[in-house]
């Protein structure tokens, strides 16, 4: 079943108000309203119901928001059609209003694309329809876009835009993100690699360097040693070196006998200067005068100093026991803390004699303050009525008052006999004003005094936490009092103090000196057979060899010295050459190393090259694909464009145009690259190419040439939809090309069976149309509607159907 379109509901939409139905089940249908009754409403109100949107208005995204009538609050669209989408009937929907925009369009997507650009010729899209197909869309015309849709070159675009990559390594990245990491892995790869090859030629340079320094230790050792060259068993030279343990030994062997015959050299200085036993009774002498004097300072200033530094202990905890060697300091330090003490105990009672007063001071306010607070509460509670507000009110009484008659009470105040009733009211008045102002004094001094009674009891506080218990104020004053007794004790003995300082320094010097002579005298009778034993290890001479004792001991420091010298020069280049072996190990393990990741890197930079290799004769697969399939194409569209769409559209135009020289074509120049892009020309009669149709045509001649440009497209592709809507094709058209069109419908409407919808303004083509394209043969129709308002304004579509009849006369 081919689809029809059946009828057309409008509600409220645009310059339509109130709903009019339109019936569309005919072959042609033709829509006459004069400008501005609503005739290009009704198409755009089939493309809704259709499409579900103008297409020619999307880019003006608010469209949707004044499709409603303006005297309104929504409006409908319903369109009925047959045989669209497999189903018999079906329908298009739409509601909106001035913020909501609802539609069910009845066709798909595609059909929906396909009837805007091939069915669909809106007024307002005719006078640039050409330059609409010449406009580039992206890199493509519409023109030519609409050519590859026609020939189904989907394929062929898709494999040439797919393959562009290959041309340009940049899109290859964006493409492909892996292919840019590959690159920056290559990179890294190079790089690394040649980091890695600096760093094998430097192990290699300093194992060269370890193995020269190692050839000069050797020499040292041994002169005969052979060199050793790269590659050398470390192990075997290493037991050939030997063990430096047993230089280590000998080492300390001769460092001890050197020890041991210096300690003999100087107790043999030591014992030789004079007789002992004569030195250390005179020793013994002073140490036994000076204990004595120190005795008597011990048992006089001594025990003076002892006792006032104990009972001074008892309030100074941390003091330390006397100690002779450093009583002055002792007695110094406590003479300090004394000073100390006794200030501090003096500025607590300063404090305490200040807080005092100050207590008894803020208790004396507190008291006073008291009292007049209760004075004055007791004046405010007798005046507690408000005088003021009363004195208020009489003398805003006093204006009413006429006579002596009262106005509050009603009464005559003549009747006491007590003045008049307006002297008195005035006399009250004078009287409240008083009291009010002495109230308000009391107020003033009460808040005064409520002031001061804070302050008072602030700094009560404040003296509370100064001032000292009774029994903490004794305590204080007898501390301070023994702690200055003891200080005055002590300040006489200060001397005293430094005399034993100095009597226990002479003492302790004269016994230690007694201590070390008695040592040396016991040591002198043991140390000739030390010396000899020492000199003849060291020289392998006993000592009567030598003149005297200490030229024997000198002889033996000499060759010890020797001795020490050899043996550190051979433990030292030892050492060396150990150090120096474990130096090369490492060195050439870390050079094994390098060589052998140098190796994989290298192996790893082949495979990457070898990638890049695959990936370039990929490469050059796709672009050599890429051309031929861009060949391939080009010639497609370059055979359509010549041989298929200019011969219609010529064919056309000049059906409709047959005086106009110049007609309209498209000439489709090569941009170098393969690619065709379709461009509008003209060309003489005479086969001379000329200049654009906006150069060479007239208006009317434009209209033409792109109303059969639309036709000529619509025939060239395959029927999706076999309807053609127009909204006023025959703008500045003169007769012979309107009778032209009016029979190019005929062909479209009774000879292609397409359903045609046109819609006119002028009347006289409105019925023209109507003859011409009136009903030819069994089953063909023809339905016209005019368009037009009531006397409300509301829109009234009035429709006439015609159909066949057999001319009775003619058959005849």
């Amino acid at each position: 079943m081919n689809p029809r379109l059946k009828s057309l509901s409008i509600q409220n939409f645009r310059s339509m108000r109130g709903s009019v139905v339109i019936p569309l089940d005919a072959q042609v249908v033709l829509v006459h309203g004069t400008n501005g009754m609503g005739k290009t409403s009704v198409m755009s109100a089939i493309e809704l119901g259709l499409t579900g949107s103008i297409a020619h208005l999307e880019d003006q995204s608010k469209y949707h928001d004044f499709l409603t009538h303006i005297d309104t609050e929504g409006g409908s669209i319903q369109l009925a059609v047959e045989g669209v989408n497999g189903r018999s009937t079906g329908a298009g929907r739409l509601t909106f209003t001035p913020s909501s925009f609802d539609a069910t369009p009845a066709l798909n997507a595609a059909d929906a694309s396909f009837f805007a650009e091939r069915c669909y010729l809106p007024q307002a899209v005719l006078g640039r329809l050409l330059d609409i197909y010449d406009q580039k869309k992206n890199t493509s015309s519409r023109l030519t876009e609409f050519v590859k849709e026609l020939l189904r070159l989907d394929a062929l675009d898709a494999l040439v835009d797919g393959l562009d990559h290959a041309f340009n390594v940049t899109r290859i990245r964006k493409l492909a993100p892996v292919y840019k990491q590959l690159e920056e892995a290559r990179d890294l790869l190079d790089q690394q690699l040649e980091r890695e090859r600096s760093s094998v030629e430097t192990a290699l340079q300093a194992t060269t360097q370890r193995i020269s320094r190692l050839n000069e230790l050797l020499a040292v050792l041994d002169p005969t040693a052979v060199p050793v060259v790269a590659g050398f068993d470390v192990a075997a030279l290493r037991a050939r070196v030997g063990d430096r343990d047993r230089d280590q030994a000998e080492l300390a062997s001769v460092t001890q006998q050197g020890s041991e015959v210096s300690s003999l050299l100087s107790r043999l200085e030591q014992t030789s200067a004079g007789s002992p036993d004569a030195k250390i009774a005179a020793l013994e002498r002073d140490a036994a005068t000076i204990g004595s004097e120190y005795e008597t300072w011990l048992n006089g200033p001594g025990a003076q100093i002892t006792q006032a530094l104990d009972v001074l202990r008892e309030f100074y905890s941390e003091l330390s026991p006397l100690d002779g060697g450093s009583v002055e300091d002792q007695v110094r330090d406590a003479l300090k803390w004394c000073v100390v003490e006794v200030d501090r105990c003096q500025r607590l009672l300063d404090q305490h004699g200040t807080a005092s007063q100050q207590l008894t001071a803020a208790r004396t306010t507190i008291q006073r303050a008291t009292t007049r607070i209760g004075e004055i509460n007791q004046a405010l509670e007798v005046g507690a009525k408000d005088a003021r507000t009363l004195a208020a009110a009489l003398a805003g009484i006093a204006p009413h008052v006429e006579g002596n008659m009262c106005p509050v009470c009603n009464r005559d105040y003549a009747e006491l006999d007590n003045g008049s009733l307006t002297a008195h009211i005035a006399a009250t008045i004078a009287n409240l004003t008083s009291e009010a102002g002495r109230l308000q004094a009391l107020s003033t001094e009460r808040a005064s005094e409520s002031e001061r009674l804070t302050m008072a009891r602030r700094d009560e506080a404040t003296a509370e936490r100064l001032v000292l218990q009774p029994e903490a104020l004794v305590d204080l004053r007898r501390r301070q009092s023994a702690i200055a007794s003891i200080r005055s004790r002590l300040e006489p003995l200060q001397g005293d103090a430094a005399d034993g300082q100095s009597l226990f320094v002479r003492l302790d010097g004269a016994r230690r000196s007694l201590a070390a002579t008695r040592r040396a005298g016991l040591q002198s009778a043991s140390l000739l057979p030390e010396i000899n034993d020492s000199v003849e290890q060291a020289t392998g001479l006993p000592t009567t060899n030598f003149s005297s004792l200490r030229e024997a001991l000198e002889a033996a420091t000499g060759a010890l010295s020797g001795r020490l010298k050899a043996v550190h020069g051979t433990l030292s280049s030892r050492v060396s050459v150990e150090t120096e072996l474990d130096q090369y190990a490492r060195e050439a393990q870390l050079l094994s190393d390098r060589v052998a990741r140098a190796t994989e890197l290298e192996r790893r930079v082949a495979t990457m090259k070898g990638a890049f290799s695959s990936i370039g004769e990929v490469r050059e697969r796709a672009k050599t694909i890429a051309t031929a399939a861009t060949h391939v194409r080009s010639g497609i569209v370059r055979d359509v464009f010549s041989g298929s769409l200019n011969k219609v559209w010529r064919d056309l135009f000049v059906r409709l145009a047959p005086n106009e020289q110049f007609v309209p074509q498209f000439r489709l120049p090569d941009r170098g690259d393969g690619k065709v892009e379709a461009v509008l020309e003209t060309f003489h009669r005479s086969g001379q190419s000329s200049g654009p149709p906006g150069a060479m045509l007239s208006q009317g001649n434009l209209n033409t040439a792109a109303l059969t440009l639309f036709l000529a497209l619509n025939l060239s592709v395959p029927s999706q939809l076999p309807w053609l809507v127009l909204d006023d094709p025959v703008q500045s058209m003169d007769d012979v090309h309107i009778a032209q069109f009016a029979a190019l419908l005929r062909t479209f409407s009774k000879g292609l069976g397409k359903q045609v919808l046109i819609a006119v303004h002028e009347r006289a083509l409105f019925e023209y149309l109507t003859l011409e394209l009136s009903p030819a043969f069994a089953g063909d129709s023809l339905i016209t509607v005019e368009i037009s308002r009531n006397f409300a304004g509301d829109a009234v579509a009035d429709p006439h159907f015609y159909a066949f009849e057999d001319d009775k006369a003619v058959a005849a």
